[in-house]
């Protein structure tokens, strides 16, 4: 299903049994649905650079790092913008189809290999058109650093999306990371606002 982005969020909060949460200033409107004590955020971000601005949208979850495990993963051939996780390795998990389409960096590479075990998460990051998903201890991806311990997955993707299935479909990838996780012990939740 398709809309336009002034209803996207309104729509896709009132299918999920999520909360629609109206922009202000430079903010857009964003849907927070709550899992398992777990705030999961989508919205629209700007990011500027210098006179170049690029519109993104963001799916972001926090929560308190066990173990300070991160991890990102891209789409093979896709050109960066973000700078690389510090001392992280490229993984292969041993599954060629993945291997091939992503590049996968980790500070464990047992934990990540761990996760990506689960052939609904391989599934549902190979659904996604563009794939860059990450834990980072960066607010909002690109924003400022965030206090000792706290740490973000987050996912976006460059443009608005406008399809209400593409959303669902991230959610359910949310949904199966953070259990995933969790049955790790490598997240706790930060009780949510």
């Amino acid at each position: 299903m398709t809309n336009n982005i002034t209803n996207i969020w309104q729509e896709f909060a009132n299918e999920t049994g999520g909360k629609f949460i109206e922009g202000y200033s430079w903010h857009s409107d964003k849907t927070e649905i709550e899992y398992n004590n777990w705030k999961i955020t989508f919205d629209n971000f700007t990011i500027w650079s210098g006179k170049y601005a690029t519109e993104v949208t963001r799916v972001i979850v926090p929560f308190v790092s066990a173990d300070k495990f991160q991890f990102e993963i891209y789409r093979n051939g896709f050109i960066r913008t973000i700078e690389k996780l510090f001392g992280a390795q490229d993984v292969i998990i041993g599954r060629d189809d993945f291997d091939k389409a992503f590049i996968i960096k980790a500070n464990n590479e047992l934990k990540i290999k761990s996760l990506l075990q689960s052939q609904r998460i391989r599934d549902l990051i190979s659904s996604q058109k563009e794939v860059n998903i990450q834990i980072s201890n960066q607010k909002g991806i690109w924003e400022e650093k965030l206090p000792e311990g706290e740490f973000e997955l987050s996912f976006y993707t460059k443009g608005k999306i406008k399809d209400i299935e593409e959303l669902k479909s991230l959610l359910h990838l949310f949904k199966e990371m953070l259990d995933g996780l969790n049955q790790m012990k490598s997240i706790e939740t930060i009780p949510v606002q």
